[in-house]
Order: structure tokens, then sequence, then C-alpha cells
């Protein structure tokens, strides 16, 4: 009898338990949509194609040269796990890609480990960080950071760098399913012409249907125009760039190397202390909103600002990167209730980011864009000086030893 009620008093609470278990809310669907607008200005470099922007895209600066270039990132993640996955986004007729873009899983990672691989040498390397836009370099900077002294106080208070909070983009993860466009089956280019604007729908045997229109203000951004770069690696250098129509904010960011020294300089448009790794990349608008508050972002109406002088006088070259920040959306179904207390169970999210940005040399011997002569330009002619130019040296290139110094910056700290 006493194992009776015992099995009694048990099943009774399982059947009671059950109905809490069948009240549980099934996971939300989530969608990201990631545009993207990329320019570089370099003058004499404007066919320069593929090659430069497959150079640059390997250190987040993808699509850069060879003129402006559009790209999206689409990532689905659903709750469900079907033997055969598959889903796809209805796209508006303006974008000219057809009427859908398929959403393929990719295979499953493998777990072989790889090949034997040497560890590099370590290079040590001397950081100088200047911020602040005018005429002259502020007091106070440059402030060092000696990868030779990494783990010191000083170090590390100089290295400042603010960002947004973490953004991960729906990936594949256990017992959930994975979307992903471009992939192995559909990298199609974007056209020059395409517009994201008008109805979206979403849908797939692991998702629910997401349907959601996208307005002008979340269509690919202007890219970024620079009017005026002017002045060589040793002067003040005045930057102006044409605004972008739906920019809510602007940063800006300038680096060189000295090869010799075994020196990378950096500069950024902040007013605070800055070294903007974590800032040259999309941003939620509430991120935008603060750090436009803090001095730290220009606001949409700044096309403006001047690198102090002196600061890349001694660089083989440097380049100037800006980004744009667009208007994030973020969108769910059904809608988050007005009162925080009331029940929220989304079936799906979805959110659209956006940025738009433009990478332009600087110290230019081209002349370009109003730019003065760098200092590997011939001295001018003066009494009892040959009037021949010195031949330059065959490796003086400013966008390979620019490029160089971004390598060399993403692989010790993986900016």
């Amino acid at each position: 009898m006493r194992n009776l009620a015992s099995f009694a008093v048990v099943t009774g609470g399982v059947l009671l338990a059950l109905p809490v278990l069948a009240q549980q809310p099934r996971p939300a669907a989530q969608y990201w949509m990631s545009i993207a607008t990329d320019s570089m200005n370099v003058p004499g470099m404007e066919g320069a194609g593929a090659g430069v922007g497959g150079l640059l895209g390997g250190m987040g600066m993808g699509g850069m040269g060879g003129g402006p270039r559009r790209s999206l990132l689409l990532d689905l993640v659903g709750p469900d796990a079907p033997p055969s996955p598959a889903a796809e986004h209805e796209i508006p007729a303006g974008l000219k890609m057809g009427r859908s873009l398929p959403l393929i899983t990719p295979p499953a990672p493998s777990r072989e480990p790889g090949g034997p691989e040497g560890e590099p040498g370590r290079e040590d390397w001397r950081f100088l960080l200047y911020w602040g836009c005018g005429e002259s370099v502020r007091s106070g900077q440059p402030r060092v950071f000696d990868t030779a002294k990494l783990f010191t106080a000083e170090q590390s208070q100089a290295f400042v760098s603010r960002g947004g909070p973490a953004q991960y983009p729906p990936r594949p993860r256990k017992g959930w399913t994975y979307g992903e466009w471009p992939n192995r089956d559909d990298r199609k280019e974007i056209p020059a012409g395409g517009s994201l604007q008008g109805d979206h729908l979403v849908k797939g045997n692991y998702t629910p249907e997401i349907r959601f229109r996208l307005d002008p203000r979340r269509d690919f951004m202007d890219p970024v125009q620079f009017t005026r770069v002017e002045g060589g690696l040793g002067d003040p250098v005045r930057v102006e760039w044409k605004s972008v129509p739906t920019a809510i904010g602007y940063f800006m960011t300038a680096m060189g190397t000295n090869e010799k020294r075994r020196e990378i300089i950096m500069w950024s448009s902040s007013e605070l202390q800055d070294t903007g790794a974590g800032l040259m990349d999309y941003l939620p608008n509430a991120s935008v909103n603060k750090f436009i508050k803090d001095k730290v972002v220009f606001g949409p109406d700044v096309t403006r600002c001047t690198i102090p002088k002196g600061i890349f006088k001694d660089a083989d070259g440097a380049f100037l990167r800006l980004i744009a920040y667009g208007d994030e959306l973020n969108l769910a179904h059904p809608p988050k209730p007005a009162d925080p207390k009331a029940a929220w169970n989304p079936i799906w999210t979805t959110k659209v980011r956006l940025k738009s940005t433009g990478m332009a040399m600087l110290g230019g011997e081209e002349g370009g864009m109003g730019q003065a002569p760098s200092k590997r330009e011939a001295a001018p002619e003066s009494k009892g000086e040959s009037t021949q130019a010195k031949p330059e040296p065959e490796n003086a290139d400013p966008l390979k030893d620019a490029v160089e110094g971004a390598k060399k910056l993403k692989g010790l700290f993986g900016f």
C-alpha cells in the first residue's frame, strides 16, 4: 500500500506538471540582415578591381578598391532541425536579383585536426596613439603602447577601445538549423542599382514566416565620398566628405607604419582617447547616440575634420577610414508590449543593420583630391643641388605599406 501511495503521489505530481510544460514558450527564430556599402579613394587606382578589395576584405575592409561596392549578409536560425532543411528570402523586384535568395545550411565543420603549424615568431612593435581633430597635436599625446610591455598597467590604460554591446549574428547551434546567404551555391554580386525597399518574406521548413517591409532609410546607404583630403604626411590633413543622407553618425581613423622603427601610428577622430578598433563596424542606434553625446562619434551634421600636423611625418605610408552608421531596425512578431510587466513570447525577431565605409590614402604623390606632395617626392630645386629628382625606392608603395601595417595590427590584436 505504501508503494502504491508513493506511486500515486509521484504520478499526480507529473500529471500536474504537464500543463506547465506544455505552456513553455517556443524559442523565437532569429533573422539578421547586414547591409554595407564600401568605397575606396586612391588616386590612380580607380580601376584597381578585386585584387585590392580582396586583400583589404581580409582585414575587415571588404569591398574597397575599384569603386563603391554593396554587400548583403543574411543569417537565419530556427528552432527546428528537419532532415532536409530548406529556406529562402523572397526579395523585392527592385533588388534585381530574381524572386528570392536561397538560405543554404552549410555542412557541419570538420572536427579533424589541421596540419602541424609552427608558432610565428614574436614581433615587438610600438603603437603611437593620437586622437582628436585640430591643427596641432594635443598635450599628452601620443600615448605609447609597446607589445614588449603588454601586461603592464600603464600599457593597458593606453590602449582604450570603446564599442557597442557584443553583436552575434545567428550561427549554427545544437538542435537548431542555420541558413545563410551568400553561400556555396549562390554568391551573386549586388547590382549597382538594386534596392531593398519593399516587402520581404523569409520562409522555410525550420522557421515561421517572417514578413516585414523596408523603407528608404533601410536601403543600401550612399557611398562615402571624400571631397577633400589635403595635406602631406607631415602637414595638417584637412578632410571633408559628402553627407550620407541616411547616416546617424560618423567616425574616422587613420593609420600608418614606420617599418624601420617598428612603429604603428594610429589616430582617431574621437575627442576622448580611443583607438577606434571597436567603432569601425556596425553599431546599434543607442550606442551611436551615446558616443555622439560623449564626443567620441560625430553627429550626422558633421562633414569635416583636420588630422593634426606631424602625426604621420615619419610614416612610410598612411590611410584614412571613415564609417557612416546606418539607422538600425529591430522587429519582432508579435511586437513587444508597451507594458514591461506583460508576457512577451515572440515567434520571430529580425535585425536590419547598416553601414557605409570609405578609405583614402594620405599624403598621395599624385596630388589627387587636392593632396599636397608627400615626403617621397623630390626636394625642390635649390642652389648647389641637382635638379634631377632622386630615384624612388622600388618598394616605395604607400598603399602596400599601409596595408601591411593593418595586417600587423590585425594579427596582433584580432581587429
